[in-house]
């Protein structure tokens, strides 16, 4: 069986061996009697102590260079310690090299790269070491902002790293761990706007909060991008399902994040292309007592589509 491998990654001192550390104590990650291998590319002020590896079957070893794990290392390792799943804590001032990211051995197959990032010295980091900062996050796949304080800006943070990693998913956490509240609130978007305009890149995270609260936008003006995804029932000729997909688990397993459009000549669209509507929402009763959201349409256009069709929630 092949033994899933986890890259983390991000500055030192960004917090990367706490997050470990986090993992192997989250039963809802790691099995019972588990055994792990950490494979440790850089030391920082949080250690591993032997009582830790101890309690969580966890073993260690140091590495100076990548260049020194080679495929024929790995499967001594592997020989060696049989391990369930390998960690490695990479260095954070080196490039993340193709040896990690693409040529893993099939018995060693890298399944998802973590990284973690300070958000105290994020700000100076982006403007003195942006360079470094890309070469440590545009492979993550999973980016845990830490050490956030209520004051500071989650869009601007944002923004940023999707300008670096379009395709990550984001997670914001206090000094401790502990979820974080800001002033501002995490949308990206400004719930406040005239017209409330969701980009491409924003799209999972207005329908989330919208199923949420979807009192929150009835009567407000809304402009969305999406495809013309499902045709309505009795041949409605004013109607559609407009919407993206996200993957559950894979491209061939995925789900529809739709909203009824309304007030549009349906014989002018094709079914399935991407388009580009506005309008203003109005929340209706459903069926069963829940809540439904309908885009009265004042204006739609013809769109060409995002670079990524598949909706991120973060």
């Amino acid at each position: 069986m092949p033994t899933p491998v986890y890259l983390f990654t991000g500055f030192l001192d960004s917090g990367k061996t706490s997050l470990l550390m986090d993992t192997l104590d989250d039963p809802q990650f790691i099995e019972a009697k588990a055994r792990t291998l950490i494979l440790c590319f850089e030391q920082g002020e949080t250690e591993y102590t032997e009582e830790f590896l101890d309690a969580h079957s966890a073993f260690i070893e140091f590495f100076d260079s990548a260049l020194s794990l080679t495929p024929a290392r790995m499967r001594e390792l592997d020989t060696v310690y049989h391990p369930s799943q390998v960690f490695i804590e990479f260095n954070g001032s080196e490039s993340i090299p193709d040896s990690l990211l693409k040529d893993m051995p099939d018995f060693w197959p890298l399944v998802e790269v973590l990284s973690t990032v300070d958000a105290s010295t994020f700000q100076s980091y982006i403007q003195n070491m942006r360079g470094m900062m890309f070469e440590q996050l545009r492979y993550s796949d999973v980016i845990i902002i830490n050490r956030c304080t209520p004051d500071m800006s989650p869009r601007m943070m944002r923004g940023t790293l999707k300008a670096i990693n379009r395709r990550c998913e984001i997670y914001y956490e206090g000094s401790f761990g502990e979820p974080v509240e800001f002033k501002e609130g995490t949308l990206p978007f400004d719930i406040n706007a005239e017209v409330i305009d969701i980009s491409d890149d924003d799209y999972g995270l207005w329908y989330m909060d919208a199923l949420d609260d979807p009192m929150k936008y009835e009567g407000r003006e809304l402009c969305l991008r999406g495809k013309y995804a499902e045709k309505m029932p009795n041949n409605y000729k004013q109607s559609f399902i407009l919407g993206r997909r996200a993957m559950v688990c894979c491209e061939q397993d995925t789900s529809l994040c739709g909203i009824t459009v309304t007030g549009v000549k349906i014989n002018e669209l094709t079914f399935g292309e991407w388009v580009k509507v506005q309008g203003k929402i109005k929340v209706m009763d459903g069926p069963q007592g829940q809540k439904a959201m309908i885009l009265y349409a004042d204006h739609i256009w013809k769109y060409s589509g995002p670079e990524n069709e598949y909706v991120s929630f973060s």
